[in-house]
């Protein structure tokens, strides 16, 4: 117990939704928060009820937050009674569903599934929903949080979102490049 190491220190900034791209492709939100208030990609968005996502753009006032029901959200989770891990897919519905499970009988309808932690870019134990049916395609998850009803967030830095590779900044400059027969000219 000597060599226990401290959970590092969590930050949080509250946020608005001021934007709703939900629709037949996207499942993503717009917050009036962004790189002025401290946030970053890769950062949990949270409520009181769990997990809502995490964001995958941010500027300097605003950032969206993909939500764990859109089709490119994978999230590492474990189902808390059997802790067995599997991964949560959204699939643009209001359920997403449980992939990768050991097998069929890992789960039973009612059991509670939060964040495993795996990947580091959750810290294990977020929650983020019930098992709400079990079909040929894979459990179904309720999620905790209405999403179409959140009008406030936390985002909340864990600071594990540096371990994501970051975007490659896109410069103002444009340089020009010498045509093939000058290259030749500058090397003779």
């Amino acid at each position: 117990m000597l060599k226990v190491v401290p959970e590092a220190a969590v930050s949080y900034v509250p946020a608005r939704v001021i934007g709703d791209s939900g629709g037949g492709y996207v499942r993503t939100v717009m917050i009036n928060a962004g790189t002025d208030q401290g946030l970053a990609r890769g950062q949990a968005a949270i409520t009181d009820g769990g997990l809502v996502g995490r964001l995958t753009e941010v500027g300097r006032r605003a950032a969206r937050v993909l939500l764990i029901t859109d089709l490119n959200s994978r999230i590492p989770v474990t189902i808390e009674s059997s802790h067995v891990n599997a991964v949560l897919a959204g699939d643009n519905s209001e359920r997403p569903r449980l992939l990768y499970l050991p097998s069929p009988d890992a789960v039973k309808i009612g059991d509670r599934v939060v964040t495993s932690g795996e990947g580091g870019i959750f810290p294990p134990g977020l929650p983020v929903g019930v098992v709400s049916a079990i079909d040929a395609g894979g459990p179904r998850i309720e999620p905790y949080v209405e999403l179409s009803q959140v009008g406030y967030l936390l985002v909340v830095d864990y600071g594990l979102s540096r371990s994501l590779p970051q975007p490659v900044p896109v410069t103002a400059k444009t340089s020009k490049r010498k045509a093939p027969a000058e290259d030749d000219a500058a090397t003779r």
